[in-house]
């Protein structure tokens, strides 16, 4: 209940923002994350944890190192970042990550030097709590050099089934880039080879003009080694559709995803992504 109430209490602080055109800060994630469209704040299995659900942190014993990137031919934008978790050394798991990313076009074109620093702690093998802070840099149009934070709850009721609840940018920012948003998702783990993952996006800046993003996507680990993803995403907070696709190899945690994204309106985006990841349990 104090977790409900001080998220409520710094989003109403936050005031209302106009979201920038995409692409955004929201479009820059894991390879493994593009080929689900997004869906993959209930998942918490790689460093995608602290810029999704920083909750996500605790759910798995393991050291993480992660060099991602990724490229939009037909949009030409990009980002490039570099991740490292911990939840093994101490009971409080930790994650640290930095990325550079191009956004936008012409007079929209813009760079931003992103930092996160987050955390996770489990109150018990069900109930996980979590809490990110960023310092953004961001340069061009909506330029801007703050901080803010993310805070969610994860809840596993049993291995097989993972919910996650999550507030974005909570400590109001005054650029487009960095809306204040609410995400709500659901994963599964069926047959030890499905896992089915559906995730909803809010943004509820300007009450009267509600908005949403819904993601789904799945994946199916054949052999215990080849992960084949698939996706499908509508946002309506920024007007795009997109389909993804991806595989993947790993052994032992560790090892490499591959993504492409496409955008099946407005712009016609087609995004590649490159994970490589290394975990020690």
């Amino acid at each position: 209940m104090k977790i409900a109430c001080c998220l409520i209490l710094l989003s109403t602080a936050a005031a209302a923002q106009t979201v920038a055109k995409p692409p955004n800060l929201q479009d820059i994630m894991a390879a493994r994350n593009y080929g689900m469209a997004g869906a993959y704040r209930a998942l918490g299995y790689g460093a995608e944890a602290i810029n999704g659900n920083p909750a996500a942190l605790s759910l798995f014993k393991r050291y993480t190192l992660e060099l991602s990137g990724a490229y939009d031919i037909q949009n030409t934008w990009g980002y490039g970042g570099i991740s490292i978790s911990d939840s093994i050394t101490n009971e409080i798991a930790a994650g640290v990550n930095y990325q550079m990313a191009t956004l936008g076009t012409g007079d929209s074109r813009r760079i931003a030097y992103l930092t996160t620093a987050a955390s996770a702690y489990p109150l018990s093998q069900s109930f996980h709590i979590g809490m990110a802070i960023r310092h953004q840099v961001i340069t061009g149009e909506g330029s801007t050099n703050s901080m803010t934070m993310s805070a969610g709850l994860i809840f596993r009721p049993w291995e097989a089934l993972c919910l996650s609840v999550s507030g974005h940018n909570l400590i109001g920012v005054w650029s487009q880039d960095v809306p204040r948003y609410f995400s709500f998702g659901i994963s599964s783990l069926l047959g030890g080879q499905f896992t089915p993952t559906v995730e909803l996006r809010a943004d509820f800046n300007q009450p009267a003009q509600a908005r949403v993003a819904f993601s789904g996507g799945m994946e199916w680990l054949i052999a215990d080694t080849f992960p084949v993803r698939v996706g499908y995403s509508y946002d309506q907070m920024a007007g795009t559709q997109h389909v993804g696709f991806g595989l993947g190899y790993f052994t032992e945690g560790s090892g490499i995803d591959l993504s492409y994204r496409h955008e099946i309106n407005g712009t016609q985006g087609k995004l590649l992504a490159l994970t490589i990841k290394i975990q020690f349990n």
